[in-house]
């Protein structure tokens, strides 16, 4: 999951979303050449979790 929307989507019918993968790859993008952090590290990571979990507390679920 790496998107709000996908959260959203799979939120409706989940307990749970896995985005381990997209934080992995916000900090990737944010690293300098020598794989370090950037100050451009933390906000690229707030950003991401702050859109996911809008998404998901925002769909409302539907019971199976």
């Amino acid at each position: 999951v790496k998107a709000p929307e996908h959260a959203a989507a799979i939120a409706r019918g989940a307990d749970g979303v896995v985005v381990g993968s997209a934080l992995v790859d916000a900090v990737r993008a944010s690293l300098d050449a020598d794989g370090k952090a950037t100050g451009a590290t933390v906000p690229a990571v707030s950003a991401l979790v702050q859109g996911l979990a809008g998404a998901v507390r925002a769909t409302k679920r539907t019971l199976a």
